[in-house]
């Protein structure tokens, strides 16, 4: 066990919170939730239910839609293009952070480039990708891949330049290989920001996926939504929201429980940002 495992694993305890401070949160969740939805639902008047619908009356087409197998094409075009476009904006995310992280001269040559193209607005590329890829899935998963890919590098590389080196030098002096080195005292040290840039990432990449369907698609969860506002059906409009809302959530609990699996460290004062 790696001497980071062991000073975690004094201070675990110390770090989790008290399950009554915890349904606490829950229940102060609950009820402002609760209270959101109940000025919702008697705050609008029926000359504003085409513009903002009732709660009662987007569960309702929720559970329609959810009962049809419409919903269920559009959903999976866009949970395809979030998919793809995330697992690969991701793996380069992480590998260039990794090397440009552990690497001066090569972050110092290519900082200029990266740069540059991350000062681009993401939205702006998605025309781009059309004229490129054409309007089929390929453009949407591009514009996914790009607003990805720069968080998951900028944490990557982030947490890679706030590795204490005094650790990396005594693992090697204590006989360790690069490869262990990498493994056991790197990864782990940098894990918590590559984490939250995994976590950071999310958001976008729906973002993304749902800008690409915007401005040219016949299907997914971005072009149901725009055709319901476009038709002032509101019901629809949110319900594919909180759709996309979902996707959010429990792609955010995936990342957590596995980021509960490997970093099994942490300090009260040191754990990552929950978003």
């Amino acid at each position: 066990m790696s001497a980071v495992e062991v000073q975690a694993t004094n201070v675990e305890a110390t770090g989790r919170k008290p399950r009554s401070n915890r349904l606490g949160i829950v229940a102060t969740q609950l009820a402002v939730l609760v209270a959101l939805l109940a000025f919702w639902q008697f705050a609008v008047t029926d000359a504003m239910l085409p513009y903002f619908s009732r709660p009662s009356l987007v569960l309702a087409k929720l559970y329609e839609l959810l009962t049809h197998e419409d919903i269920y094409r559009h959903m999976y075009v866009t949970l395809v293009e979030i998919a793809v476009g995330y697992a690969l904006g991701a793996a380069f995310g992480l590998v260039l952070g990794f090397i440009l992280g552990r690497s001066s001269f090569l972050s110092a040559a290519f900082e200029p480039y990266i740069m540059g193209l991350y000062s681009i607005p993401k939205i702006a590329l998605a025309p781009v990708f059309i004229v490129w890829l054409g309007l089929g899935m390929a453009s949407k998963v591009a514009v996914v891949f790009v607003a990805s890919f720069f968080l998951v590098f900028f944490n990557t590389y982030s947490g890679l330049l706030s590795i204490n080196e005094e650790l990396v030098r005594l693992a090697r002096l204590m006989g360790a290989s690069w490869p262990q080195t990498a493994v056991r005292v790197i990864l782990p040290a940098a894990a918590p920001q590559i984490f939250l840039g995994l976590r950071t990432a999310v958001p976008y990449a729906v973002i993304g996926a749902v800008i690409g369907e915007y401005i040219g698609a016949s299907e997914g969860l971005g072009y149901f939504i725009l055709y319901a506002s476009q038709t002032y059906d509101a019901p629809s409009l949110f319900a594919g929201i909180i759709i996309l809302v979902a996707i959010v959530f429990l792609a955010n609990f995936g990342l957590n429980r596995l980021e509960g699996r490997v970093i099994r460290w942490r300090t009260a004062g040191g754990q990552p940002v929950q978003l």
